[in-house]
């Protein structure tokens, strides 16, 4: 969480809940990689997670995920019947590869992200602590504090979610609620 508040102000000032964006940006060399490694659809989504509070140019982020058969793209796409800004781009018809390599230059108002990851990812000290806060309050797992919880982050359907496993269990549980513990 970050507390802000503007110079020369009293008061507890705005509280921003800071959310996790391990995502990297798409660019032209990597979608023409992606289209050469065969994955010749994507599914455009609202990106909350890659908006900026502070950007006064920033309008929206979006999240453009790659598939190799249409069945899976359209099961995704299906999927966010409630995004207005939801869209099916097929690479191989011209006018949506040009569209796709617009989006890949950046727009400076409207930032694209791949659900690719950056870097490994590895949850910081304080995600470590939601961690095992949302452990203790939402599933009946004994931990002991000297035990490790592995936590490992993939996405379904442009959403995070964290991976736990403890021994023998396991539970798959959205980031944004991960977040609020």
């Amino acid at each position: 969480m970050l507390t802000v508040t503007k110079p020369g102000t009293k008061g507890a000032g705005i509280v921003l809940l800071a959310m996790q964006n391990p995502f990297g940006l798409l660019n032209l060399p990597l979608l023409h990689a992606l289209i050469d490694a065969g994955n010749r659809y994507f599914v455009r989504q609202t990106y909350q997670r890659g908006l900026h509070p502070f950007d006064e140019i920033q309008k929206a982020a979006f999240l453009f995920t790659h598939y190799r058969d249409l069945p899976s793209a359209q099961m995704h796409y299906n999927f966010l019947h409630h995004d207005a800004h939801r869209f099916l781009y097929d690479s191989r018809n011209p006018v949506h590869y040009s569209r796709l390599e617009i989006a890949a230059r950046q727009v400076p108002a409207y930032p694209v992200y791949t659900p690719l990851l950056e870097k490994p990812w590895e949850p910081s000290e304080k995600m470590a602590v939601s961690i095992r806060r949302y452990i203790a309050t939402h599933l009946n797992w004994h931990v002991p504090r000297e035990e490790i919880v592995k936590a490992g982050l993939f996405t379904e359907f442009g959403e995070l979610f964290v991976n736990l496993k403890y021994k023998s269990q396991e539970a798959k549980i959205p980031l944004a609620d991960i977040e609020k513990s």
